[in-house]
Parts: structure tokens; sequence; C-alpha cells
């Protein structure tokens, strides 16, 4: 059984470029190096510029709970100073 996340996320406006190197650069190193990641996806809103969701699949929730403390994780911090709220997470199984 897989565990599946959605991560809204909104930006302040203007602040994709910075917003999307910092979160694609995240991506790469948690799919590179946490265990049990099976999709870490970053995907932008046709309607609305400002507004992302991250979709995540991992195979444990065991492996989950330790991206959450990964180094590669920790990478994901540096989007925050492009953020214009707190993300939302959803999480679900199969």
């Amino acid at each position: 059984m897989s565990i599946r996340l959605t991560v809204q996320l909104q930006i302040q406006p203007g602040k994709n470029a910075e917003f999307e190197a910092a979160a694609g650069a995240a991506t790469a190193r948690v799919k590179a190096e946490d265990p049990g990641c099976e999709m870490y996806d970053l995907f932008r809103s046709v309607e609305d510029e400002t507004r992302y969701v991250m979709v995540e699949s991992w195979d444990t929730q065991e492996n989950l709970d330790a991206h959450g403390k990964s180094p590669a994780m920790a990478e994901m911090a540096k989007i925050g100073p492009f953020m214009a709220g707190a993300p939302v997470m959803h999480t679900y199984s199969d």
C-alpha cells in the first residue's frame, strides 16, 4: 500500500522563478536521496500562477516519516521566503 500526499502551496505574486528554482533543486534531491519515494512532482495551476501542488507517493509510512527528517527535505525549507501562506497537506492511501 502506497501513501500519497498532495501539498498545496500558495506563493507570493512575482516570485515564480525564484520559487521554482528552489523547489526544483529540492525536488531533485528528494527523488535522488530519499528511499521509498515513488513520486515527488511539482505542478503549477493553469488558473492561478501563484498556486502550486506537490504530489508525492511513498512506498511505506516509515519512509514518508524518514523523508520529513531527511537532509533532502531540509533543502525544501529554501522555498519559505516565497510562500504566501502555510502549505495545506492531504494524505491518501490505496
